[in-house]
């Protein structure tokens, strides 16, 4: 073989670089209802027939009582404090993998409408954070929302 057919031959390869990027569609299902309210700034909650207790994230079957869940209630921007705790300790970041310090704690929030969540607190010092006061949610904006939970940046106290 000369070494122009050699030539030849070896064009017929399709070189890959790696890394790429691929992308890829994720069909949410029953939460898709959720995921689009986060992408326009509302928290829905699905509701249980039984005793109204509200779900996030929203279930199809309550877990309470195995029935199942049809009715979604908006939440609302505000809810009362129900408990902080922050990390004073270096831990992994899951979205990015990142080993970093937490500046901000954790709270769980309340709803309006009878759900709770957990989220950051704009507040640094837990010990200016008392058990029901009430706090709003801060959100990405509109542009940058994905319909995830950290669409919602935190939650600050209201004055």
């Amino acid at each position: 073989m000369s070494a122009a057919e050699k030539q030849e031959k070896k064009e017929e390869f399709i070189t890959f670089r790696y890394p790429r990027t691929v992308v890829y569609k994720h069909n949410l299902g029953y939460q898709s209802k959720f995921a689009h309210a986060l992408k326009m700034g509302r928290i829905l909650a699905t509701k249980c027939p039984v005793d109204g207790r509200m779900t996030i994230p929203p279930r199809v079957v309550c877990p309470m009582h195995h029935v199942k869940q049809t009715e979604w209630v908006d939440q609302g921007q505000r809810g009362k404090l129900i408990a902080v705790f922050k990390i004073n300790f270096p831990m992994f970041d899951s979205r990015t993998g990142a080993l970093k310090n937490w500046e901000n704690p954790i709270v769980a929030v309340e709803l309006e409408g009878g759900a709770r969540i957990d989220g950051w607190c704009s507040e640094t010092d837990p010990s200016k954070l008392k058990p029901g006061m009430i706090l709003e949610a801060v959100w990405r904006p509109p542009e940058e929302r994905e319909g995830k939970a950290y669409d919602i940046l935190h939650w600050k106290p209201v004055e």
